[in-house]
């Protein structure tokens, strides 16, 4: 299978001026006046023909300018990338039409910009108004539009004509529900048909589901490059520990009556955290209740999947478990998790000290003691439930 994209220690920067002044300096008395801003940092990777490709990263990651390098709209500093075939971009809907022409005109219109005969476009154009739902509106100018209509006029011109590489950049938030689900349709029936596709989207779940790998960019940088599902995962954990971060700034404990000490895995090496689908899972939490603690001490823990959902939880003192006293206010609790039925993915602990009414927690961690599942088997979801397919006598 040959590449559709191939990229290669691609570099971009952009020049930045404080102003007009600065760049007559520069210019003219060969002074220089700039900053430089690196949007690309000798990023490389390559796209197969047929695969879903996913880009993700926060915003100012770079994904844009890789964009519009792909489509032709920018060129890097350095590097080199090869597209192997006709590129369809949806990145801004609608851009290049005309608000004094109708929707049709603009139809031909971006047909010719994109080097096709008026024959060609002839025979699309139906198709086009047809998945648009526009109507009698089609043969109205686009400045009268609303700007759902615009951007569902944008996406069926998109996608109407016929390319290789599909490159969508959160575009398929278009219009409402109905609309979306046609769109969201289109996108997968290219990717069946065997067409190449470069997905970048904040909507991780679509990104895991539509991408077979991924590509994460921080800051210009490449972080990670792989699978779709191990890449997201990547991400999220460094999105959720940059929060974990901020909120304990400055903070040494959340409370002086009781807290947690120490959570840990049993019987795992620090080093070595994937368990695979059906072992036993244990976790044990250490929490010390200072002599001013009033009521039962009780622990809770939380199992929360790397997206922040959160699997299962429980407490001692709601299922009236008393804790193991190691000395006058150090206790220990273990939780077992036996044949734990987890599907693959990130997953951590959250922790807490509670009472007898499980009503308030003194003292929270979040994001203690991760590990990972790992199964051949293909499925999806949390976790696996006992089942069985069965047939009709």
């Amino acid at each position: 299978m040959s590449a559709a994209v191939e990229s290669h220690q691609l570099t971009k920067n952009y020049k930045l001026y404080p102003g007009p002044r600065a760049l007559f300096r520069e210019l003219f008395l060969n002074r220089p006046s700039h900053t430089v801003l690196t949007a690309l940092n000798d990023v490389s990777f390559s796209v197969e023909k047929g695969e879903a490709f996913g880009v993700i990263g926060d915003n100012g990651a770079g994904k844009s300018t890789l964009l519009k390098i792909l489509t032709g709209t920018a060129f890097p500093t350095s590097g080199e990338i090869r597209v192997g075939g006709t590129v369809t971009a949806l990145l801004e809907l609608g851009a290049g039409f005309h608000p004094e022409f109708t929707g049709r005109k603009n139809i031909y219109f971006n047909g010719a910009m994109m080097g096709l005969a008026r024959e060609e476009v002839r025979q699309r154009e139906q198709a086009i108004i047809d998945f648009s739902e526009l109507g009698s509106q089609i043969d109205q100018p686009v400045r009268t539009y609303s700007s759902g209509m615009y951007l569902r006029l944008g996406f069926s011109v998109a996608t109407g004509f016929d390319s290789e590489i599909l490159i969508i950049d959160e575009a398929l938030a278009v219009g409402d529900q109905h609309f979306q689900k046609k769109c969201t349709d289109r996108v997968i029936d290219f990717k069946r048909s065997g067409g190449t596709i470069l997905f970048c989207s904040h909507n991780l779940y679509q990104v895991r589901t539509l991408c077979s790998r991924a590509l994460w960019l921080d800051k210009g940088k490449v972080m990670a490059l792989g699978k779709a599902d191990r890449v997201v995962d990547q991400y999220n954990a460094f999105v959720r520990e940059g929060e974990a971060e901020a909120k304990t700034v400055g903070q040494s404990r959340s409370s002086s009556i009781c807290w947690i000490e120490n959570v840990a895995l049993e019987g795992l090496e620090t080093t070595a955290t994937e368990i695979p689908c059906g072992a036993d899972l244990e976790v044990t939490v250490k929490a010390v209740f200072g002599k001013e603690f009033r009521g039962t001490p009780g622990i809770a823990i939380a199992v929360v999947r790397n997206d922040g959902i959160v699997v299962y939880t429980t407490a001692t003192t709601m299922e009236g478990v008393k804790l193991e006293q190691l000395d006058e206010q150090s206790y220990l609790a273990r939780l077992l998790f036996p044949e734990v039925q987890l599907l693959p993915g990130d997953y951590y602990f959250n922790v807490a000290t509670t009472d007898q009414d499980n009503l308030q927690a003194y003292d929270t961690r979040e994001r203690m003691a991760p590990f990972s599942i790992r199964s051949d088997r293909q499925e999806f979801g949390i976790c696996r439930l006992l089942h069985e397919w069965t047939h009709s006598p």
